[in-house]
């Protein structure tokens, strides 16, 4: 029951965030299959080097896309699990029940966890399904390998702002946090990028995910199952410290 509870109350949230991604995604798949000619815009004559580069430019424009609006997603339904309820006190009722605490925290958890999965599942198969329209061909395999990759970032992203927000009883803190990481990560991506730069050397994929390239792990999927671990660590330290919280 709590957990369709927390799904039921971010349900304004889910939709917006779903309908920003779907319709940002459809406009980042589009601009390489377009021409414009006598005042209007044709699909383009596809040839095997369009169809290429088709798939190439909506892949990192829907990553792109998909990165931002899951991060401040999960960021948001983090900050919210708990903190908010807490920050109400409408867990004072709930909590006199005969459930333990840790199954309130592990619930609202799992229930912005999943919220997370239809945000990005979506927007992927409305990227796929233009660009195979336009094109009639399917080069998919990069999407969905880096969809894993998107997941995996901002399903941490969400447990470490759930933990704060937790912990602290309000979303702000959650939320400060958050834009802390996001910043600190992006400014040493800035750097990388400098050296890269300099270096010569400019991967498709610069930026966040990156760090999933095979150069920069120890061994394969190595970064992922850090991720997942961290994921999973995370709601175990915020639980230990909300059933020591007064309430």
């Amino acid at each position: 029951m709590y957990f369709w509870t927390c799904w039921y109350t971010k349900r304004y949230r889910l939709v917006i965030y779903l309908t920003l991604a779907i319709v940002l995604t459809f406009m980042g798949c589009l601009p390489e299959a377009l021409e414009y000619r006598g005042g209007h815009w044709f699909l383009s004559k596809m040839t095997t080097a369009l169809v290429t580069r088709i798939w190439e430019a909506g892949t990192v424009n829907t990553i792109g896309v998909l990165l931002v609006v899951m991060l401040f997603a999960a960021a948001d339904l983090g900050a919210l699990a708990m903190g908010e309820d807490l920050k109400r006190r409408e867990l004072d009722f709930l909590l006199t029940r005969p459930k333990p605490r840790n199954y309130f925290v592990w619930t609202s958890w799992l229930a912005g966890l999943t919220e997370l999965v239809p945000l990005l599942a979506f927007p992927i198969l409305t990227s796929i399904l233009v660009m195979f329209y336009t094109t009639h061909a399917l080069h998919a395999g990069v999407l969905v390998r880096m969809s894993l990759a998107i997941f995996a970032m901002t399903a941490a992203m969400y447990a470490l702002v759930f933990l704060f927000s937790t912990l602290s009883g309000t979303t702000q803190n959650g939320l400060q946090i958050a834009g802390f990481v996001v910043f600190l990560y992006a400014g040493l991506n800035y750097a990388r990028s400098e050296a890269w730069f300099n270096g010569g050397y400019h991967p498709i994929f610069w930026g966040a995910l990156d760090w999933f390239e095979p150069s920069h792990q120890l061994f394969p999927s190595s970064n992922l199952i850090v991720l997942i671990c961290v994921t999973f660590a995370l709601p175990v330290i915020a639980q230990t410290g909300f059933k020591r919280k007064d309430l």
